[in-house]
């Protein structure tokens, strides 16, 4: 019997802890993300369409259809569309300067910004020991946003979007 609290007791620690590594939003919560004052579903409804895509986000600084992707680099962002599916689907965004911005639940961050601005939030570790922090619908979710930032000043350095579904 005992062994059987302590085995309980130290997986309900094991899953605590791991839990506070992802900051868990729901998927309205993500889908209502505003890159540039744009809601993600908006970008997403558009099926990667160049035309529409720009009538959105202003006009694409570079765009390429290799066939299996559409890129697109705006000033400070670049979004991502895969064609591998039945229709295309956004895998990807990157923040890289504060000339693009992103609104998540109400709190509107970019590059240079401080990590403070987004209130009490868990770290998640990655594998080259820095912090960043996580939103997804659940732990192992394949949808995420990502925000690094500098260990030392607290600085928002990069903030990504993935779809690894």
């Amino acid at each position: 019997m005992k062994q059987k609290f302590v085995l309980v007791v130290l997986m309900f620690v094991c899953v605590f802890s791991y839990a506070q590594n992802v900051n868990v939003i729901s998927k309205d919560d993500i889908n209502s993300c505003k890159i540039n004052n744009v809601a993600l579903s908006e970008i997403k409804s558009t099926n990667g369409k160049q035309s529409k895509v720009e009538s959105l986000l202003g006009a694409a600084t570079s765009f390429e259809n290799n066939g299996f992707y559409y890129y697109f680099k705006f000033n400070g962002l670049k979004l991502d569309f895969s064609t591998s599916k039945s229709k295309p689907f956004i895998e990807s965004f990157v923040i890289l300067s504060n000339e693009s911005n992103l609104t998540i639940k109400g709190i509107t961050v970019t590059i240079g910004d401080s990590i403070d601005k987004l209130g009490t939030v868990s770290f998640s570790t990655g594998r080259n020991g820095n912090k960043s922090i996580l939103f997804a619908e659940c732990e192992e979710c394949d949808v995420f946003i990502n925000i690094d930032f500098d260990q030392t000043t607290k600085v928002i350095t990069k903030i990504n979007y993935f779809d690894m579904s």
